[in-house]
């Protein structure tokens, strides 16, 4: 860099840092508040970063003293003279008066008289510059007023302050504008000539104004302090955002006559604060929300800082914490734990979570922690109560292993420990050398169901029959030995678990001891109710691989306890789960049958059929009617025995759309021999009701479909019901009864005397018929005792006004002593077995004399 004049230089340098350029004397700028004084030099500084607007302050503030020092070295004093303004002075630019603006020396100790007048002489003879032309007669405070330094010194403080960037703004008491250097050009757009003699105003917003106003009387008071940041509007019309440091200047300690203003756009640092704070109090606002507090530790467990400074999760004020170790404020071997976390996470440069508990106040807390490495060595820690969550999980645990109403274990949790069970006792039989076959059990279940519970629960009520179920669990607990398990993994089923034993007999044992203790009454509310339970057994040996085989194996020796009645124990054998597996796989055979009669497809394709039984006249040998039986082909094992698969159908419910479809299927039938054969135009034909369907809703009025479709009378058809079933449902029977018997239909009790009927209340049933069952009939001999039911049968129905069947006939020596006793009707192999319809017709379109009656 090489002088040419004293306002341009030739600037040869590289670099991306900025600079600052001096003149003689020159300062250089070394660093951040760092100067040296250089005489006669020209120097070009660069400073990185933001420090060159420090480094440029400390620079003038520094000229600013030497300029003094040396004034006050030469004892030179002098008082500027006004002069007369040039005539080439712009017409509207502001003209000072007398002593309008007075820089007294602060270094002077001289009389109040020796002062300098500069803004006047600045007005006069530099028309907007900040310092006076060459050749001014004016004393210059900085350089000794010698002839051509003098000069040298006020353009190179003229050069110094237009050339500098930041922006000089010199205004008068009432805030007009006096100097106006290039940084204030380049900042607001406005030239000198431009803004010189007008007010703030020109780049003030209207509605700051007011604080500005404010701002320049507290100058004006001699406020050193009066600092400011404001928008400012450019020539352009942009607002900006200007940080403003504003000094009085003074003629004497108690008047001020001017303000010198550095101005500096700080838009993007007002932005970014502004973003900052919005980002900080978004953050405090969202910490304060959540249930967190965030701490900052270094790795030593030094607190640095905790936010929310309130939250309720610190045992103590923040203030109280920072600065101190984790070993100041925990146990050791807790401030062991969390140190240890802490440089773990500095040291692997990875996160962690972990979880504790804290005694705060008077109560149990549970955190939940993630701890995360931080630039340097530092981590932060964000805790999280979760005392509520943890309270929730264990409830859920307890509820999943633990049956709410007794206390017992449940299902799952039975489950889980029959598999523990299990897996224990295979191994030690694994370790024995003993082969299977006389490897002693080690494990047993003992499943248990209450009989009866439903008739407490309909009875009684559901409160009752709980409270039935609770005294159950402790009676049971109170036969148990220690190291059994007791468990309810159902409505009113019980389950216990045995190890360590080593036969059958110490199962069978426990079995006894529960069945005895299960003799005394409860007493529940003001109710005393006797109650049994049914037990199945199963043991494992060794064979099973997983514990719900052997829960199977005891379910289904359970259900074979509650088929041979109340309060029986049945151990599981072998052959139970191959007729289970047998059962269930009829029972899946028995739907897939019943839905192909239902809806046949092709049409021909149907499992089920129904065959006819001849209903013979004692008296005649002729064909009063048939019985309807209904007859399953299987489709491997062929004709399948109604015995089998009926008490399946009636178990299952699948026997109501068996009977719907026979009732159906057999009044057709009827009325398509009635309509075309006049042989068979006084038949009647008998359909089985169960008792699963009897009494359902809709019943009636399927009845009354059946005929309409079929186009029979209702006096053509009979229904007949066990006795049984009309004595169990006694005042829903009755109505039913009298609403069938109203539509004309017959009514006949089926199986008479092998049920439980009351003979007080036989007459007061509509029915027309009792048939008596194949079981009497075929103990008779002769007229000796084994006639005596059969005689007794046949004489009530007769006193009753009823007709008599007798069932089973398969003799021509039953037929003449039925005949003998004055029954009515017969049917049975004698006459005939059950045939398909067309071998019914043919029947029919015989003689229809089935016997010789003579």
């Amino acid at each position: 860099m090489k002088p040419d004049r004293a306002d341009e230089w030739e600037l040869n340098f590289a670099g991306p840092g900025r600079v600052i350029v001096w003149t003689s004397p020159c300062v250089v700028c070394l660093g951040l508040f760092q100067v040296r004084v250089v005489t006669e030099v020209i120097a070009l500084t660069p400073v990185p970063g933001v420090e060159w607007i420090f480094s440029l302050v400390v620079a003038t503030s520094t000229l600013l003293y030497l300029a003094i020092a040396r004034y006050r070295k030469s004892g030179l004093t002098a008082t500027a003279q006004q002069a007369a303004l040039p005539e080439e002075q712009e017409e509207g630019q502001a003209i000072p008066g007398e002593n309008s603006q007075v820089l007294l020396d602060p270094l002077d100790r001289g009389e109040p008289g020796s002062t300098l007048s500069i803004t006047q002489e600045i007005a006069q003879r530099s028309g907007g510059s900040f310092l006076p032309k060459a050749g001014a007669s004016h004393i210059n405070p900085f350089f000794p007023p010698s002839g051509e330094f003098a000069e040298n010194g006020l353009q190179f403080l003229e050069l110094h302050i237009q050339r500098i960037p930041i922006a000089h703004i010199l205004l008068d008491t009432e805030g007009r504008f006096l100097g106006w250097n290039a940084g204030a050009e380049r900042l607001f757009g406005y030239s000198s000539q431009e803004v010189l003699g007008q007010t703030s105003d020109l780049i003030v917003p209207p509605q700051t104004r007011s604080q500005v106003a404010q701002l320049l009387e507290r100058l004006n008071h001699g406020d050193l302090n009066a600092h400011s940041i404001n928008e400012n509007l450019t020539k352009s019309g942009q607002t900006i955002v200007c940080e403003w440091y504003n000094t009085p200047l003074f003629n004497d300690p108690g008047r001020c006559t001017g303000i010198l203003s550095m101005v500096q756009d700080i838009t993007d640092r007002w932005q970014s604060e502004l973003t900052l704070q919005s980002v900080n109090m978004e953050m405090t606002t969202l910490l304060n929300a959540i249930n967190e507090v965030v701490l900052l530790f270094d790795i030593r467990g030094c607190y640095l800082k905790i936010l929310p400074t309130d939250s309720p999760l610190l045992e103590r004020a923040a203030s109280q914490l920072v600065g101190k170790t984790l070993h100041e404020i925990f146990e050791l071997s807790l401030a062991d734990r969390f140190l240890d976390y802490i440089q773990r996470t500095v040291r692997e440069q990875k996160s962690f979570e972990l979880e504790y508990e804290l005694t705060l106040g008077d109560r149990q807390v549970a955190f939940s922690a993630k701890v995360s490495p931080l630039n340097g060595d530092r981590v932060l820690w964000v805790a999280r109560d979760i005392t509520d969550r943890k309270h929730i999980k264990d409830l859920l645990r307890r509820y999943a292993f633990t049956d709410p109403l007794t206390g017992l274990a449940n299902r799952c949790s039975f489950v889980r420990s029959l598999g523990i069970a299990m897996q224990k006792a295979h191994n030690d039989l694994c370790a024995t050398p003993f082969p299977r076959e006389v490897r002693s059990p080690k494990v047993a279940v003992l499943l248990l169901d209450i009989d009866r519970f439903r008739i407490v629960k309909y009875s009684l009520g559901h409160w009752v029959a709980d409270r039935l179920l609770i005294a159950t669990a402790h009676r049971l607990q109170s036969c148990l030995t220690p190291g059994a398990t007791l468990a309810r993994i159902g409505g009113d089923e019980f389950a216990i678990l045995l190890t360590d034993i080593t036969a059958l007999a110490d199962v069978t044992q426990l079995a006894d001891r529960i069945q005895s203790a299960m003799r005394f009454p409860f007493s529940l509310a003001e109710h005393e109710i006797f109650s049994s339970v049914s037990i199945g057994i199963a043991l494992d040996h060794g064979g099973y691989e997983r514990s719900g085989e052997l829960l199977r194996d005891a379910d289904t020796a359970l259900h074979y306890a509650k088929q041979q009645g109340q309060g029986q124990s049945v151990p599981f054998a072998r052959d139970m789960h191959d007729g289970a597996i047998a059962r269930l796989q009829l029972e899946t055979d028995l739907q897939r049958a019943i839905a192909h009669t239902i809806h046949p497809n092709p049409p021909e394709s149907q499992p089920f059929q129904v065959y006819y039984q001849p209903i013979v006249s004692l008296a005649t040998g002729n064909i009063v009617g048939f019985e309807a039986l209904v007859r399953w082909h299987h489709p491997t094992r062929g004709l399948v025995s109604p015995g089998e698969f009926i008490p399946l159908a009636e178990e299952t419910g699948q026997i109501g759309a068996i009977d719907r479809w026979v009732m159906t299927e057999a009044c057709r039938q009827l009325g398509w021999w009635q309509q075309r054969y006049p042989a068979a135009a006084d038949l009647t034909v008998s359909v089985n009701v169960s008792g699963v369907n009897f009494g359902q809703v809709g019943t009636i009025e399927r009845i009354e479909q059946t005929l309409r479709s079929s186009g029979i009378g209702g006096r053509y058809l009979k229904l007949e019901i066990t006795e049984s079933v009309i004595l169990k449902n006694t005042g829903s029977a009755l109505a039913l009864l009298d609403r069938i018997k109203a539509l004309g239909i017959n009514l006949s009790i089926d199986d008479f005397g092998t049920g439980y009927s009351s003979l007080a209340r036989l007459h007061e049933l509509p029915i027309n018929t009792l048939k008596i069952d194949r079981s009497f009939v075929s103990r008779m001999r002769g007229l000796d005792e084994s006639c005596e039911i059969v005689q007794t049968t046949i004489a009530l129905a007769h006193t009753l006004g009823l007709d008599a069947i007798a069932e089973g006939v398969e003799t021509a020596e039953q037929v003449e002593l039925l005949r003998t006793l004055d029954c009515d009707y017969a049917q049975g192999y004698f006459f005939s077995k059950p045939v398909e319809s067309e071998a019914a017709l043919n029947l029919i379109l015989a003689e229809r004399q089935l016997f010789n009656k003579g």
